[in-house]
């Protein structure tokens, strides 16, 4: 008999449904984390794992056990082959009676999803840097600083901004009501002047990404003046480079932002190639 292959557990069961009172589904009650993989390694697993952790704390949501992820992440990494996988954590409150109030002894839901890349989406597993234009999308970023920095399940906004545009551009960029440059729809944004590294603050708006904390950390160590500060999008059109990054797709460098053009990809090479040379480090094998 052929064995059948699952892309989804939630809570170690193959499932495609929950239950319809899960608080995710009414309120957006919970937390995710997006990781990359390739066979049965997946990249940054601690730092996405201690994401995970610091952001249920923050949202007192129990965070479910490592080993439990792991396990659930090793199922369905034996189950689907292909070389390069999208992994999605997805950690709910738990089901929930009516209304927003939620009770400390509500068990949350962990769900734990695959699907298939192609290698050549992420600049980590293919080496190579691509390149694309950069969309300025008319839809805000909310500010909030309680809830800044977080991956939760909240993100309307970014799905509005997705809608603005179509594939002629690689990603669109997202500014807050302060009109300061927030991030990408599914990204973070670094620019470059004269050799320095800048990257928005985002103490009021946006998601802490894995890979631009990475990134900072390379450029620091490198000797690389870093700072992290309000920019707005005048200060974009002074700017020699842009890049995005993400944990899937690792690094993108930025063609050309409305009427701004690129000088070159210096440091975006330079620290992609400080990404690949390193990212065996932090190989978690399952």
């Amino acid at each position: 008999m052929k064995k059948t292959s699952h892309n989804s557990l939630i809570n170690g069961i193959a499932s495609d449904y929950l239950t319809i009172d899960d608080r995710s589904i009414h309120y957006g009650d919970g937390l995710f984390e997006t990781l990359l993989s390739e066979g049965r390694r997946l990249y940054y697993w601690l730092q996405h794992y201690r994401r995970l952790q610091r952001s249920c704390a923050r949202l007192k949501i129990n965070c479910p056990p490592e080993e439990a992820l792991l396990h659930d992440i090793s199922r369905l990494l034996d189950e689907n082959k292909s070389a390069a996988r999208a992994v999605k954590i997805i950690v709910s409150r738990g089901a929930g009676k009516r209304g927003y109030r939620f009770s400390s002894e509500t068990s949350a839901n962990r769900l734990v999803l695959t699907s298939a890349i192609d290698t050549g989406y992420s600049s980590l597993l293919s080496g190579n840097l691509s390149s694309g234009n950069l969309y300025h999308c008319q839809q805000q970023v909310s500010i909030n600083k309680n809830l800044a920095g977080l991956k939760h399940l909240n993100r309307l906004e970014n799905v509005m901004a997705r809608a603005e545009w179509r594939d002629d551009h690689i990603e669109g960029l997202m500014l807050n009501a302060h009109q300061h440059v927030i991030e990408g729809t599914m990204s973070n944004l670094f620019a470059v002047k004269d050799g320095n590294l800048f990257t928005p603050d985002l103490e009021l708006s946006g998601v802490e990404g894995i890979m631009r904390e990475l990134i900072i950390d390379i450029a620091e160590n490198g000797n690389i003046k870093t700072s992290v500060t309000d920019l707005t999008l005048d200060d974009l059109t002074t700017m020699d480079e842009l890049f995005i990054c993400n944990s899937l797709m690792g690094i993108r460098s930025i063609d050309k932002f409305c009427e701004w053009q690129s000088n070159g990809q210096v440091m975006a090479e330079k620290i992609l190639s400080e990404l690949s040379d390193d990212k065996e480090n932090y190989v978690q094998v399952v």
